[in-house]
């Protein structure tokens, strides 16, 4: 679309240089026509609508990006806004061009139930002869070849435009032709006035929530989002001033919860993509990532690649070798915090095929011991069991294998059917053999019924003999007539499979019983129905050793040491008090980067709360939290909430405020704000986040946190009484 400079009023073209003839389209095209009387202060109001709208729908960095922003100023009399309707190609917008029209102005409704906008020139004894009949401007926009429209009028009984609005669009109706999505808000009710600098305040503070708080991950809103949005910032804005504004008034809808181009989303933020979907469950995160190469790029020896990769090197070593080797089974295991996550995560990351042809990590990974590199594409899928149940399980193994459900069996029993799908994958696969990785087993609501309904069924699929003894080359049993297995035929002769297992156990020789599976816990279940399968610990010899390594890579670089030998010390302090957890020593390390680490570890009061473990260590931080604007009863309370999350998190929105209210036992005012300041603070270190179902959500950093979270009065009570 092309706008121009007229002679009357005022028409400005926001991307000038884009020719109306030949030139690239834009993804959208924003036009705004804004009517004014010549009051300074309407002028103002008009001028913060203008600046939230078009930084909204603003134009982006390359031709044929974002929205080319079209804008008429003050008209004077009807035949202008015609003139640039005309001129503006609004209603010759092309099929694939989001179109969004924002319309701000004075208006009546005529006793004809008809709706006007008001022009300088306009006698309102004569409004079908003077005043600009709001729905030839809306009309234009709708009646256009474009697919998406989005129209907003915020003008005095902006809702009077409902009942003619909805005869024309009868008109509308194209058949033979692609569906359209047309959408129209009003922005008042009848009998009340312009929304001026009200609706942008309400514009802007929509904008700011769905920057962050609505957690929205898709690219685009849907119109319900939209209005979601206006009409919590309206409600704020009453609350706060006292006022009584209706909100927002749909007047044509299209489907309410598809996301649309019209609306781009303020806090859409491209994921990054480091390695393919198929194993991004486990792999490293971006954040890890850059987080150690970071600390690497500052140390003195450029050799060192950063701990991340560099570290515990006999465990890569083993996983690298299992992951190139024959078919069969390999248990990783140890207590909780010890690591398991962690060394999958790198040998899942550094087989991935995009992460290898990365320029930003091929120099970490060129100095990196070989032998403890897994080779490329080693690793097929890989998987996380955190709250899934069987047949969510088999689902994410199956889909990311490329294989389907076997749709001849009934619908009702979907977890038949994926395992019918699998085993007709093996039975046809001839690339070699398969690696799956399946981390988080204990993390699972029903771990015993995963190894039983999905693990079993998968390696029998893959090959196995029909007796109950493993095939002593895998490790693999296959009962002739096990529960849930596929079939009770042995499949034809075929590619194997290498399952690669991270699961919680307690410590060798330790009476503590695993609480998912009554008296025996996960790691006996799994050696009872994979009798062959290697088992390598995370907290075997050496993890002292391993943690100190890991402590001095957090420490290095920090404000009050810059002498290795110091750094080294106290990272092995630290390495002496908080056992076998690496993640005791992160969080321990990190208190010391943010204060004066020596007066720390000469404090007897921290070092009696890093004794504590991770409950001395949190108590800490929390006591802290002041510093960064917060109240200690209600930073716990908002961390806590995250701890109760099913899935892979919890959202923002008005979810994370609502469950820590609860759990206060108050409202907790400004939630928002106080939210920001706990994901901007020091307690940031105890969250990670994830994306489900297009949203962002939040958990725990690990799952260790998160159980002490959730039972935080009683834990706190019992590591008091066990210091005292």
């Amino acid at each position: 679309m092309q706008g121009e400079h007229g002679e009357i009023g005022s028409v400005e073209q926001a991307n000038p240089s884009k020719s109306a003839e030949g030139a690239a389209l834009a993804s959208g095209s924003l036009v705004i026509v804004t009517v004014e009387d010549g009051d300074p202060e309407f002028t103002k109001a008009v001028e913060e609508q203008l600046s939230v709208v078009t930084a909204w729908w603003e134009p982006g960095p390359a031709p044929g990006e974002g929205f080319v922003q079209t804008v008429l100023r003050a008209p004077e009399e009807r035949h202008d806004v015609e003139h640039f309707l005309y001129t503006s190609g609004i209603r010759e917008a092309a099929e694939d061009e989001a179109l969004v029209l924002y319309i701000t102005s004075h208006g009546a409704v005529g006793t004809s139930t008809r709706h006007f906008l008001l022009l300088p020139s306009t006698d309102t004894d004569r409004l079908p002869a003077t005043g600009m009949p709001t729905n030839e401007v809306v009309i234009a926009a709708l009646d256009s070849r474009a697919r998406h429209v989005l129209v907003i009028v915020n003008a005095c009984e902006a809702e009077g435009i409902d009942a003619e609005l909805r005869a024309l669009a009868r008109d509308l109706a194209r058949p033979g032709t692609r569906e359209r999505t047309l959408n129209v808000v009003a922005t008042t009710s009848t009998r009340s006035p312009v929304l001026g600098r009200e609706f942008a305040v309400v514009l802007r503070r929509a904008f700011e929530w769905l920057q962050d708080a609505a957690g929205i991950a898709r690219a685009h809103l849907s119109i319900s989002e939209f209005i979601q949005a206006l009409e919590q910032a309206t409600e704020r804005l009453n609350e706060e001033r006292g006022l009584s504004l209706a909100g927002p008034r749909p007047v044509l809808q299209g489907k309410l919860g598809a996301p649309i181009p019209t609306l781009p989303n303020p806090g859409y933020r491209p994921k990054r993509q480091v390695v393919t979907q198929a194993r991004e469950e486990v792999a490293a995160t971006p954040e890890e990532l850059e987080y150690w190469l970071d600390r690497a790029s500052g140390r003195a020896g450029s050799d060192d690649p950063g701990w991340y990769f560099s570290g515990r090197q006999e465990l890569n070593r083993e996983l690298a070798g299992f992951v190139t080797g024959p078919a069969g089974v390999l248990i990783v295991t140890g207590t909780a915090a010890s690591g398991k996550s962690a060394v999958l995560a790198r040998a899942v990351t550094l087989s991935d095929s995009a992460f290898r042809a990365s320029p930003r990590y091929a120099e970490a990974v060129s100095k990196v011991p070989a032998d403890s590199v897994p080779d490329e594409g080693s690793i097929h899928v890989a998987v996380s069991a955190r709250n899934r149940g069987p047949l969510s399980l088999i689902e994410a193994v199956g889909s990311r294998l490329g294989c389907e459900q076997d749709r001849a069996r009934p619908a009702t029993d979907a977890l038949r059917q994926w395992q019918e799908g699998l085993r007709t994958f093996f039975t046809t696969f001839r690339e070699g053999t398969v690696t799956v990785v399946v981390d988080g087993l204990d993390e699972s609501p029903d771990a015993v019924a995963c190894i039983r309904d999905v693990l079993v069924p998968l390696a029998a699929c893959a090959g196995g003999p029909d007796t109950a003894s493993p095939d002593t080359a895998s490790g693999v049993p296959v009962p002739a007539q096990a529960a849930g297995s596929p079939s009770s035929v042995r499949p034809p002769a075929h590619r194997g499979l290498r399952l690669l297992l991270g699961v919680r156990s307690s410590s060798p020789g330790t009476p503590e019983a695993a609480a998912a599976t009554g008296m025996r816990g996960l790691l006996q279940e799994l050696l009872e129905a994979f009798p062959a399968a290697r088992v390598v610990r995370t907290d075997g010899e050496g993890m002292q050793a391993d943690i100190a390594a890991y402590a001095a890579a957090l420490l290095a670089g920090a404000a009050w040491c810059d002498d290795p030998a110091v750094v080294a010390s106290a990272a092995e302090r630290v390495a002496r008090r908080v056992g076998r957890s690496f993640l005791d020593a992160r969080l321990a390390s990190e208190q010391l980067r943010r204060a004066d680490g020596a007066t720390l570890l000469g404090d007897p009061l921290w070092l009696s709360q890093l004794d504590r473990g991770t409950a001395g260590l949190f108590e800490q931080d929390l006591d802290q939290v002041t510093d960064d604007g917060l109240i200690r009863e209600e930073a716990l309370a908002l961390l806590r909430a995250t701890a109760f999350g099913l899935g892979r998190g919890i959202p923002w929105a008005q979810v994370w405020p609502a469950v820590a209210s609860e759990l206060l036992q108050a409202r907790l005012d400004h939630a928002d704000e106080k939210i920001r300041r706990l994901l901007g603070g020091r307690l940031a270190g105890y969250l990670t986040h994830d994306i489900e179902d297009d949203h962002v959500v939040y958990r725990p950093a690990h799952e260790q946190l998160a159980a002490l979270l959730r039972r935080w009065p009683q834990e706190t009570r019992r590591a008091s009484d066990e210091s005292g």
